[in-house]
């Protein structure tokens, strides 16, 4: 029985995320009054510009078979945003459009890794980063958080020393999923030193762009150039253009990568259908000023629920910089309890007991630590927390 299934596969887990949801969803249908933080997807709806954009699209009759990787109106209208909004020159052959950025990261493990190649990055980080480097045959490295707090800087200055000669790729996040921070230029500029000094392709995952609260978004490359040949952007809409369900994400790369990576699409989904692909191009056009009202609101949001969750006492965490989450540090909470909770055993009670659905740090590599999206109404903010005050104190 052990030769029935792929050994690699049968390592691959389950999105913890996902799961949870499903199960937060399954208590709503039973009549339980949940409250859930679960899922990192805005709580509002895609613009109508984008939707009428489809419509009329779908009338015209564009429902045929697209290119591989994305068609070349897309491509196009990628690379002058990239200009526009980055700073940064590609052209049309180097982007890959795909069925959502997380398509385009795990055709990318697919793409860049043989058998034992070592891939590092930052705890915590977004749940697919491992089991999609394990799927493609890699080992995941993974860099811990701080035995307190969460300082990146420290992480980064610890980086070289977990990497090997089987280092292949480095995966960095910023805004980050799920900690909300965000590499200012002197920690991009101490991740740029380290690269420069090591041959590995740096895969920049930087779909919260548009939700960088306190600054502008800044990618290694505009401060790093000479790491071109070896960069890759990735991005797509359904952070910044709520538009979760329409799966669009693509990557900007050397122009190898993108080849090769274009050839695992044509064998995988191969193309976005023509009507979306119409509909991303006027999302794209539009840019960040198409969601200013949105973005400003989870930007209240965010001060709405950090401040509640300061006046519970015994847990810490960092003000988030941008995404749409806040990641709660319960190591000392959970160290006091007599029951000696794990964090994952906490987010079963919670949901179980008093109706709250959170995610355990375990999921993120950072055990003894919780994530809550605050990308719901901030009467559910206001509700919620309550509800944790009352489970904690």
């Amino acid at each position: 029985m052990e030769h029935k299934f792929s050994k690699r596969l049968l390592q691959v887990q389950a999105s913890p995320t996902l799961a949870l949801n499903a199960k937060a969803n399954a208590l709503k249908k039973q009549g339980k009054p949940i409250l859930s933080f679960v899922v990192g997807e805005p709580d509002y709806d895609t613009p109508r510009v984008i939707v009428d954009a489809l419509i009329d699209s779908v009338q015209k009759g564009r429902t045929r078979y697209g290119a591989a990787g994305g068609g070349a109106e897309l491509r196009q209208a990628i690379c002058a945003k990239l200009r526009r909004e980055n700073h940064l020159a590609f052209s049309p052959e180097q982007v890959v459009v795909g069925i959502g950025a997380k398509e385009i990261l795990f055709h990318l493990c697919l793409s860049l890794l043989n058998e034992g190649d070592e891939v590092v990055f930052l705890a915590p980080y977004w749940v697919s980063y491992g089991d999609q480097v394990v799927a493609a045959g890699g080992k995941p490295v993974v860099v811990p958080p701080p035995e307190s707090g969460l300082d990146v800087t420290q992480q980064i200055a610890q980086l070289e020393s977990y990497c090997t000669s089987r280092t292949k790729i480095l995966i960095l996040n910023s805004p980050n999923n799920p900690a909300g921070y965000c590499f200012d230029e002197a920690a991009l500029r101490q991740i740029g030193e380290i690269a420069k000094r090591h041959d590995w392709w740096i895969i920049s995952d930087e779909i919260y762009e548009y939700l960088s609260f306190e600054a502008p978004h800044l990618s290694l490359l505009n401060l790093f150039p000479e790491l071109a040949s070896r960069f890759i952007l990735v991005n797509g809409f359904s952070k910044g253009f709520a538009m979760t369900g329409w799966r669009v994400g693509y990557a900007a790369a050397p122009l190898d990568v993108a080849q090769i990576l274009r050839n695992v699409q044509s064998q995988s989904s191969t193309c976005l259908p023509g009507f979306i692909e119409d509909a991303a191009c006027v999302a794209i056009e539009h840019g960040i000023g198409l969601m200013e009202k949105e973005i400003a609101s989870l930007h209240r949001r965010r001060d709405l629920a950090y401040g509640l969750l300061q006046q519970i006492p015994g847990i810490q965490m960092e003000k988030p910089q941008g995404a749409f989450y806040i990641f709660i540090d319960m190591r000392s909470w959970l160290k006091m309890q007599s029951s000696k909770e794990t964090s994952m055993e906490l987010c079963a009670r919670l949901l179980e007991t008093f109706h709250l659905a959170l995610v355990p740090g375990e999921a993120f590599g950072a055990p003894g630590f919780i994530r809550m999206s605050y990308a719901v109404s901030e009467a559910d903010i206001v509700a919620g927390l309550e509800r944790l005050k009352n489970a904690l104190c």
